[in-house]
């Protein structure tokens, strides 16, 4: 974490799986099953040990019947009453944002800390960490969960708005 900076969204996904886990009464193993994965994934994951692909953080929301957004990123609600999440066409909206820019993808790669390469892998719809597509939104200025799941808004609302919001709604937000 740089001072006066808050860490990435992504930093408590083991948190918000280990909750979700629990409160479906799976175990790591009988979760990582379910979703068709090695038996010592949801482990890693809960461990802090691996970060995963935004793919298997939609496999894992819709196993526990959670959002991937609120998995992923800790955003929007919890529990899932739509169709599950899938990182679909997330090249797509990569590149549209990308465009939209006027951003090359070498551009972009610098801003993101990314290669070009990477950028043109993502754009053909090849798999990403939850970390990447979080650096890819905050240099394009867009919330993760739209960009990997296509949830929520496209645009985080601003610190102030946010709390402004939740103290409106009686929530607290993170």
């Amino acid at each position: 974490m740089v001072r006066g900076s808050p860490n990435p969204r992504h930093f408590t996904l083991p948190a918000r799986l280990r909750k979700a886990r629990k409160l479906s009464g799976l175990t790591r193993s009988a979760l990582s099953k379910k979703v068709g994965r090695n038996s010592v994934v949801a482990g890693y994951i809960e461990d802090g040990e691996r970060l995963p692909t935004v793919g298997t953080v939609a496999r894992l929301a819709a196993g526990l019947g959670v959002t991937a957004s609120w998995l992923a990123y800790g955003l929007g609600e919890m529990m899932n009453t739509e169709a599950a999440a899938t990182c679909d066409d997330m090249g797509a909206r990569l590149q549209t944002m990308r465009e939209a820019l006027s951003l090359s993808k070498a551009e972009l790669g610098r801003l993101a800390g990314l290669t070009a390469p990477s950028i043109s892998q993502i754009e053909r719809g090849g798999q990403s960490g939850v970390a990447v597509v979080e650096a890819l939104a905050k240099a394009l200025s867009i919330s993760p969960a739209w960009l990997a799941f296509n949830q929520g808004p496209r645009e985080l609302p601003t610190q102030r708005k946010a709390l402004k919001l939740s103290k409106l709604s009686g929530t607290i937000t993170p």
